[in-house]
């Protein structure tokens, strides 16, 4: 469907391109306009964190506001930042009004591109000014330093979108001679709602609210349509942009898709209340231009004050209605979730793989997720619930009341909870090391690892599992103690990382260490009992070599899982901790 689509396009645009040069120019300025918007958010990501200054907008719905206008001033992308606080939203990182207030600050966000391509791009040869900065942008970006070469991006992309702007007036100006467009305008409702799903059109084709806008204003400029037509047009474009909303959402999970149901309310909301009362709107931007000291027949001036309150009235409507609307959001808004029998990844996704700390931060919910899967794995595995872990009840008491055997298929289990996961974050985290920066390529490689880890655990417990069984019910009373301590051990173990994993305020976890390197040391203990029962004929030998691999593989168990959880879920100031107990146990 995707190949039949872009054919019709690319063959529209060929018979366009033939019919007239103009045609040409226009197309080719749309093109540099909408290049040098991917050059501008390449440029942003390579010198500025954006995913730390999401965060921090997190602290109120204020900041977050001014968060989304201004990183959309500077990207010229509402889009862009609407994927990324889906995204973010959907990794957990920023709340739902956070996510909504970014939301409609980004919105307002646009107006300023409509305000400089109406205020400097067609009042002066804009193309004199893209060269020098297509010029030295060149020259930075193949200097050694990021930094540089971030700047360089930015300067590049500012001038090609200067010479967009500069192409597509040349055409507009130019296609008189061939075409006159002016006759195809449309008055009246009739006029308002075709041009507003024109707009609305070319908005989803271009991808690009603000390359829409734009257009509006270049062939308004030369008099190619009438006011009244870009106006709807201007209309048609805010309805479109959330059309990146909406395919970002896809892959979102619910939360996610929440806040994709918010940006369609706020913007197709707007657009109805400023068609309903398109007379009150002209009025007041006309009203508005006479005091400013716009002339009357500066339409493209008229048509940015236009945008600008159309974009006002959504923000004065829903900013103050932000509670009400994450409420509402959270009791009506409900996408099923049906859980499959094979368990896969909840929380990555492509956009979040744009910037570093944000691959990081999902990726590391992800093996959160994962590991919370193994341990539920190894809990079945010693024949004990989840609930076990957290129970109140010792764990000498849990195992003395766990004597029956819990049949599990661990194949199956690993294929339905782990396997699928695993292999998506692997392949996530390769994907992403890929687009990182250098300082943070480690960091994925040690995601990479403890996920290897984790699958290693889970293969030792594989190993031990039969064993485990069939001791629970040995007749020998000897052998099925040794076992039922190995489950002590390993239950004490899975209650200590279970009791790190959801330490959330980065404090002292010395105490749980202590308790986990006892546990490990007691593994060696167990040998020396092992040779006692041996040589009083308690146990044979089949039996002792049987619990010497078994504790073996038990204590590496411990062990990866350690590791594991040190690299997800121990907070900076938390990381000397592991210090005693890694030189113990051999870690480097």
């Amino acid at each position: 469907m995707n190949k039949i689509l872009i054919f019709l396009l690319v063959s529209i645009l060929c018979v366009l391109m033939y019919i007239s040069k103009s045609f040409l120019v226009i197309i080719c300025g749309v093109c540099i306009f909408l290049y040098a918007m991917v050059v501008l958010e390449s440029s942003f990501s390579m010198f500025t964190a954006i995913e730390n200054f999401l965060k921090k907008a997190t602290s109120s719905r204020i900041s977050g506001f001014g968060f989304g206008f201004i990183t959309v001033v500077i990207m010229q992308s509402s889009g862009l930042i609407s994927v990324l606080t889906i995204s973010f939203l959907s990794a957990g990182l920023i709340s739902l009004a956070s996510g909504l207030s970014i939301i409609y600050g980004a919105n307002l966000g646009t107006v300023v591109g409509a305000w400089l391509v109406a205020g400097l791009g067609l009042k002066v040869d804009i193309a004199l000014y893209a060269m020098p900065l297509i010029i030295i942008g060149v020259l930075f970006i193949f200097n050694k330093s990021e930094k540089l070469k971030g700047c360089g991006y930015f300067l590049l992309s500012i001038g090609l979108l200067f010479l967009g702007i500069a192409y597509m007036k040349s055409g507009f100006d130019n296609i008189k001679e061939t075409i006159d467009l002016s006759k195809y305008a449309m008055t009246g409702i009739s006029g308002l709602l075709v041009y507003t799903l024109i707009g609305l059109g070319v908005t989803v084709i271009l991808q690009s609210s603000t390359a829409t806008i734009t257009i509006a204003i270049t062939a308004l400029g030369v008099n190619q349509i009438s006011y009244e037509n870009a106006v709807a047009i201007a209309i048609g474009s805010n309805v479109g942009s959330t059309i990146m909303a909406i395919i970002g959402s896809i892959n979102a999970n619910q939360e996610g898709k929440k806040l994709m149901v918010a940006h369609v309310i706020f913007n197709v909301t707007s657009a109805i209340i400023t068609l309903i009362f398109i007379n009150f709107f002209i009025f007041i931007t006309d009203e508005t231009a006479k005091v400013i000291g716009i002339r009357n027949d500066d339409y493209t001036m008229k048509l940015a004050i236009f945008h600008t309150y159309f974009n006002l009235t959504g923000v004065f409507i829903f900013y103050p209605l932000t509670g009400l609307m994450e409420k509402f959001l959270n009791k009506y808004i409900k996408f099923e979730y049906k859980r499959s029998k094979v368990d896969r990844a909840y929380y990555l996704n492509t956009d979040s793989m744009q910037f570093s700390d944000s691959a990081l931060e999902v990726l590391t919910k992800e093996m959160k997720h994962l590991y919370a899967n193994a341990s539920s794995i190894i809990a079945k595995s010693i024949s004990i619930s989840k609930s076990d872990i957290t129970s109140n009840l010792s764990a000498e008491e849990v195992i003395s009341m766990r004597q029956n055997p819990i049949q599990i298929n661990f194949d199956e289990l690993y294929n339905n909870r782990f396997k699928e996961i695993y292999s998506q974050i692997i392949d996530f985290a390769i994907t992403a090391s890929s687009k990182a920066k250098k300082e943070d390529v480690s960091k994925f490689m040690d995601i990479r690892r403890v996920t290897l880890m984790l699958a290693e655990a889970l293969k030792d417990m594989k190993n031990s599992q039969p064993n485990i069984y069939k001791f629970m019910t040995s007749n020998n009373i000897d052998a099925k103690n040794e076992y039922d301590k190995l489950r002590i051990k390993m239950l004490k173990s899975l209650r200590i990382m279970d009791k790190i994993a959801n330490i959330n305020d980065g404090s002292s976890l010395k105490t749980e260490l202590k308790e986990l390197k006892q546990i490990y040391y007691d593994y060696e203990k167990d040998e020396i009992n092992l040779d006692t029962l041996l040589g009083g004929k308690k146990i044979t030998n089949k039996m002792a070599t049987s619990l010497m691999n078994d504790t073996a593989l038990i204590q590496n168990i411990t062990k990866n899982m350690l590791r594991i959880i040190e690299v997800i879920f121990i907070h900076n100031n938390s990381k000397e901790d592991f210090e005693f107990i890694k030189q113990s146990i051999g870690e480097s």
